[in-house]
C-alpha cells in the first residue's frame, strides 16, 4: 500500500526503454494512428442490421485481413507498392474516394433496421453484405488505412534487426487483438442503444466518411509531385 503512483509509473514505462526499439512505444504509436473511437464508430453504424452472430464474424473477418495486410505492410514494406506500381499518395486517394462513396451511399440509403438480440440473417443477401463490410470498407481502408500503413513504412525504415522487427510485428497484432475485443464489445453493447440513437450515429457516420475521405484525397493530392508543379505554375506565368 505504500507504493505510489511515482514509483510504479518509471516501471510501466520501463518497457519503452530497449535500446532504441520496444513493444510498447511500437503498440502505443500504432494505437493512436489508427484511432480505435472511429473505428467503434464506424462499426457500430454498420452492422445494427446484423444478427449477434453475423456483427461478430464481421468483425473477426475484418481484422484478420487487416492483419495480414499489415504483416505484408511490415515485411514486404515500400517493395510491395512499387512491385504493383503504387505510390502511397495514390493509396491515400483511393482510400479517400473509398470513404466518399461509402459515405454518400450511407447518408443515401434508407435507415436500417435493427435486430434483434438472437436474430440471424435468413437471406443471401445478408451474408454478402458481412463480406462487403469486413473487406471494404471495415478491413481496408478504416482499419488497415493509409494513416496506419504509411506509419509502419515509416517505423520500418528505423528497424536494424529481426530482433527489431519480431517486436513490430507483435504490436501490429496486439493493436488488431485490440481493435477486435473493442469491436467484440461494441457488438454486445449495440442491444443497450435505442433505435434512434443508432440511426443518428449511421447518418452522422456517413458524413464523416464523406469528410475524412476528402480530407485523404487532399492529403495525397499535396503529397504528389504534380500538386508541386501546379503550384509553380503561376510563377512561371509570370515570367513569360
Amino acid at each position: 500500500m505504500s507504493t505510489s503512483l511515482a514509483s510504479i509509473l518509471p516501471s510501466l514505462g520501463s518497457c519503452c526503454v530497449v535500446g532504441d526499439h520496444s513493444f510498447c512505444c511500437y503498440f502505443l504509436q500504432f494505437f493512436s494512428t489508427l484511432s480505435p473511437l472511429a473505428v467503434m464508430v464506424l462499426y457500430l453504424s454498420m452492422v445494427p442490421s446484423q444478427g449477434m452472430r453475423e456483427r461478430l464474424n464481421t468483425a473477426k473477418t475484418a481484422c484478420w485481413i487487416a492483419w495480414t495486410i499489415l504483416l505484408l505492410t511490415i515485411v514486404g514494406g515500400p517493395c510491395l507498392l512499387k512491385s504493383i506500381g503504387i505510390a502511397m499518395e495514390a493509396f491515400s486517394i483511393g482510400s479517400g474516394l473509398l470513404f466518399v462513396v461509402v459515405g454518400f451511399s450511407m447518408l443515401r440509403a434508407e435507415d436500417p433496421e435493427i435486430a434483434t438480440e438472437n436474430e440471424t440473417p435468413k437471406s443471401s443477401g445478408a451474408k454478402k453484405g458481412h463480406w462487403d463490410i469486413s473487406i471494404v470498407p471495415l478491413s481496408v481502408p478504416i482499419i488497415a488505412g493509409p494513416g496506419l500503413i504509411g506509419e509502419i513504412l515509416a517505423t520500418r525504415v528505423a528497424l536494424e534487426s529481426i530482433a527489431d522487427y519480431g517486436l513490430c510485428v507483435a504490436a501490429i497484432s496486439a493493436v488488431v487483438l485490440s481493435i477486435y475485443g473493442l469491436l467484440f464489445v461494441t457488438a454486445q453493447c449495440i442491444r443497450w442503444f435505442p433505435s434512434v440513437a443508432l440511426k443518428l450515429i449511421f447518418r452522422l457516420s456517413g458524413l464523416f466518411l464523406v469528410a475524412m475521405g476528402i480530407q485523404l484525397v487532399m492529403n495525397g493530392y499535396r503529397g504528389t509531385e504534380l500538386c508541386a508543379h501546379l503550384s509553380s505554375a503561376p510563377y512561371i506565368i509570370s515570367m513569360l
